[in-house]
């Protein structure tokens, strides 16, 4: 979120008013494209604050700033937000903007957010299951059997294992944190004592 204006006294005020209210600003800026000065809020939290605390004082921006609050509300889709301000760029009262990319986004902000989260849970869980992870899909299962099914302890698997530390092999046992990194598949979930093979874990 950006305001802009000619006056360093206006953009300075705005900036005031913000602050008293809890919302973190940039400072002031001078734009090296015009006479102009900037202010930028970047954080999520403080957006949704500043278009709150501003909303009962706008005129111009008033319609902008509600449908911006109900996009961060999950009220309003994306695309629904998009039409709001090509409606106000056809009435005159907002600049129209060239883009390069067609925007599509065809639910709300909380939805995005969470599918957003969903992906990058996802693309950890594959980094951690190609690079990171040291423990082979074979060894997963035969330390399994081998205290499960014939009775080893964990001092033997240790001494059978040597290249795992006995932390990872209590892991590998559903004891400790309950889960291990298993090369090839990520994150596997060992709570479960009937497990023998991690493809067919809850990763």
């Amino acid at each position: 979120m950006v305001f802009v204006d000619q006056s360093f006294d206006q953009i300075r005020m705005i900036k005031e008013f913000l602050n008293q209210h809890g919302v973190r600003t940039s400072n002031v800026l001078k734009r090296s494209d015009a006479g102009a000065y900037e202010l930028a809020i970047s954080q999520f939290a403080s957006v949704r604050k500043a278009l709150r605390r501003l909303a009962p004082f706008l005129h111009k921006k008033e319609i902008e700033a509600q449908a911006a609050l109900d996009y961060y509300r999950g009220k309003i889709t994306g695309n629904q937000l998009i039409s709001v301000f090509s409606a106000e760029v056809e009435a005159g009262r907002r600049e129209r903007k060239s883009r390069t990319v067609a925007l599509d986004v065809p639910f709300t902000r909380p939805e995005g957010a969470k599918m957003m989260k969903r992906l990058r849970s996802d693309r950890l869980r594959d980094v951690f299951g190609r690079y990171r992870a040291r423990l082979t899909p074979e060894d997963f299962e035969n330390i399994r059997i081998g205290y499960f099914d014939k009775g080893a302890r964990i001092c033997d698997l240790t001494k059978k294992y040597p290249r795992y530390a006995r932390e990872t092999i209590r892991r590998v046992l559903g004891k400790g944190r309950g889960y291990v990194g298993v090369k090839g598949i990520g994150r596997v979930e060992t709570t479960d004592t009937t497990l023998r093979d991690p493809k067919t874990a809850r990763n």
